[in-house]
């Protein structure tokens, strides 16, 4: 019986932060169904890290996938190959490389979200965007679409983008922690008419901003509330207070990644292609919960369904919690979180089935149970829908499961 040849793919990527280990989780559900390919795996794209990928080079790849901003001898290693190459988000600064495709965050989509969750919190004196301190194309995407967005809902507000270069023209792309602290942060955010709105590029960005506030007795969030990108749960679950963020679907964009790459390799794929990815949802957190009734629905919705969303509830359940109708629960809900309770509880299952497919062996029927399902039949039926693949298919990628 004929073989597929192996496959030799050279995966750098950053696993430093959330973001990074959950694309490296996408592209192994794809890779692991594969068989036949030997990843080669570089966890950082960085200056150092460029020996290690050009040894990887010289041995023989067939593909590639990297995140996008890497530092120029990785990328020129990288492309010495002359093989396919799928890039998840773009380059931070202009570069002779292209990738044959790249997934991309809808960083458009992003940024308005954050104008429109700002929006169900009600009317802010002033609305201000931190940008990435390195200028990546991403945040200028965001920052642009929130600040029109804004500009659109609210004519009448003091609209601003702190600029790192200007605040430091000397060295217009300082390091970034250097960046972020600048005492001309800690002006810029005194100086604003409050109650301020602050969209950060990314958690990190958001983290600084909280720390500022807090330096200058600034109280988040009666005075400014604060919206990151990311939701990674080591920034965001410890900052004072919490940080509410957006949360891009950071494994699909990995597992489509794959799913491009495949494609090249066996030339079932057009190139220079960019492929967008929609984000999950917006997290809330204490950086933006000082606000009417709304939000505190959300907050106690969120906190009921911590404990007894595996449970077999209902909306009802949910609701009775609240204390407040239904419809009104419901309309809530939806205008801050984007979808109803509903669909949450439908969403944190569907997480929980995944989490068990992937690490355990636990009998499907049992993990419909488990889940709060009414039977397997039905989780099945949601799993395919939702996700784009049976049960079977979706435990068969990923790593060997344990009890």
């Amino acid at each position: 019986m004929n073989q597929k040849k192996d496959k030799r793919i050279l995966v750098a990527l950053d696993i430093a932060h959330q973001s990074g280990r959950e694309h490296l989780d996408g592209f192994y559900r794809h890779a692991d169904r594969k068989g036949n390919w030997e990843v080669r795996f570089v966890p950082s794209t960085e200056e150092s890290y460029a020996p290690m990928v050009r040894e990887f080079v010289a041995r023989g790849i067939d593909g590639v996938v990297v995140k996008g901003e890497c530092t120029s001898s990785v990328a020129d290693a990288i492309f010495s190959a002359g093989v396919p190459v799928v890039a998840i988000d773009r380059s931070k600064s202009p570069t002779p490389h292209k990738a044959d495709i790249y997934i991309v965050n809808d960083n458009e989509r992003i940024g308005r979200e954050a104008a429109r969750y700002f929006d169900t919190l009600g009317r802010f004196a002033a609305y201000g965007f931190v940008p990435d301190p390195y200028d990546c194309e991403w945040s200028r995407i965001r920052g642009r679409a929130f600040l029109d967005t804004v500009a659109r809902q609210h004519p009448d507000a003091a609209i601003e983008t702190f600029s790192i270069a200007a605040a430091d023209g000397a060295n217009p792309v300082p390091p970034l922690a250097e960046s972020l602290m600048l005492p001309s942060l800690a002006q810029w955010l005194a100086a604003m008419p409050k109650p301020a709105a602050v969209f950060a590029a990314f958690d990190q960005c958001a983290a600084t901003v909280l720390e500022t506030c807090r330096e200058l007795r600034i109280d988040v969030p009666k005075e400014i509330s604060v919206v990151g990108v990311d939701d990674d749960s080591l920034v965001c679950e410890h900052t004072r207070p919490k940080l509410t963020s957006i949360h891009p679907d950071h494994e699909r964009q990995g597992y489509v990644a794959a799913q491009e790459l495949d494609g090249l390799m066996s030339r079932r794929r057009r190139k220079n292609d960019v492929v967008v990815i929609s984000y999950i949802g917006i997290t809330v957190r204490d950086s933006t919960t000082y606000v009417p009734q709304g939000m505190r629905i959300v907050r106690d919705a969120n906190a009921y369904l911590n404990g007894h969303a595996l449970s077999p509830i209902r909306v009802a359940d949910v609701v009775s919690h609240l204390g407040v109708s239904e419809r009104l629960a419901n309309r809530r809900y939806s205008q801050i979180v984007g979808h109803s309770i509903q669909e949450e509880i439908v969403f944190r299952r569907l997480a929980e089935a995944r989490r068990l497919l992937a690490k355990t062996n636990m009998p499907m029927s049992r993990i419909a149970e488990r889940c709060g399902f009414k039977s397997q039949i039905v989780l099945a039926h949601l799993f395919s829908k939702r996700i784009g693949m049976s049960m079977s298919a979706y435990r068969a990628g990923c790593p060997s499961s344990s009890s």
